[in-house]
């Protein structure tokens, strides 16, 4: 009940700056990234999810799509944002995070309007066809009658351990099947369909690292594995090695930041919600903000933000993200 009641403030404390705030082009050489996840054909495909705002219908996702286009953004991949943003313009890059399957369905809006998105796989759940753990727990203890407040609680715990350790958890409790993905709505793409989504040339791809790591949890090691990894899986699958990274739950370090540019990664991606500048080869590259686009918001509201200086809400969350 607090938890409500302080979002519900801080969304009208939004609101309020936004509305009372001057208008605020996007500043030269800076650009707006943003970061989904799941999509689905119906609302009510997302009713169940642990997260119902991180499921977006493709309406949802085709409106932001129009929204942005008509503000005069113009839409990047990766290697135009690596070369340099000229000054002057507003510039988005759209993003998809983990590896669903179902980010398949974002491809008849981008063909529509002919856009790149960049979508960051976890290549370990594809190479073995295994559901992302989040999905996986939540599912189990859903079965179990858990509430979704408890079911989010559980899932933040877990995202103190290593890959490794949550799986061997989620094994020992609810048996060797648990891994095993539903449907389409959970599953992540099979080495087969990745390769044929990498045809489209609106499709880029990015690193984000093997088994969604929280590189946080790792050592130096580990991490570099984690990287190198899916670096070398991606180019066999999809003919290239990424130059972009998203951090799993957003969390980097001076480690995390070192590995992905020794395996030759030029940009990185936080979940800290702030408009980004790119300049030079300094390490700023490797911390770039990105704006989640929410299915409780409408698109509009959501956009008006990406231009406001103050939005409260995004400030919090800088200041929870702040350093590493």
């Amino acid at each position: 009940m607090l938890k409500r009641l302080i979002n519900r403030g801080l969304d009208f404390a939004d609101d309020l700056c936004v509305a009372l705030g001057p208008d605020q082009p996007a500043d030269a050489g800076t650009f707006v990234t943003v970061v989904f996840h799941k999509l689905h054909e119906r609302e009510s495909q997302g009713r169940n999810e642990f997260a119902p705002d991180l499921c977006v219908t493709v309406d949802v996702f085709r409106e932001f799509v129009e929204v942005m286009l008509e503000a005069g953004y113009t839409l990047l991949s990766p290697a135009q944002v690596d070369k340099g943003i000229r000054p002057g313009g507003r510039y988005l890059m759209i993003t998809f995070d983990d590896g669903y399957f179902n980010n398949t369905l974002s491809l008849k809006v981008l063909e529509e309007f002919r856009v790149p998105a960049t979508f960051f796989v976890s290549i370990g759940n594809v190479l073995e066809k295994k559901a992302f753990w989040w999905d996986a727990l939540s599912r189990e203890l859903a079965q179990a009658g858990a509430s979704g407040a408890m079911r989010k609680s559980m899932i933040e715990r877990l995202k103190a351990l290593t890959p490794e350790k949550i799986e061997s958890y989620l094994r020992e409790r609810f048996g060797s099947s648990a891994l095993v993905p539903c449907d389409d709505r959970d599953r992540p793409f099979t080495p087969g369909e990745l390769s044929q989504f990498a045809q489209s040339p609106w499709v880029h791809f990015g690193n984000h690292t093997r088994d969604h790591a929280i590189l946080t949890n790792c050592t130096p090691q580990q991490i570099a594995h984690q990287v190198r990894s899916c670096q070398e899986a991606l180019a066999q699958l999809v003919g290239y090695r990424p130059i972009a990274i998203a951090y799993p739950n957003g969390n980097c370090s001076p480690a995390a930041i070192e590995a992905s540019m020794a395996a030759g990664l030029r940009l990185g991606f936080t979940v800290v919600p702030r408009r980004s500048r790119v300049s030079g080869n300094d390490e700023s590259r490797m911390m770039l903000g990105r704006y989640l686009v929410s299915s409780e918001r409408g698109v509009r509201e959501q956009c008006r933000k990406f231009d406001a200086k103050f939005v409260p809400s995004h400030m919090l969350k800088a200041l929870i993200h702040s350093g590493y």
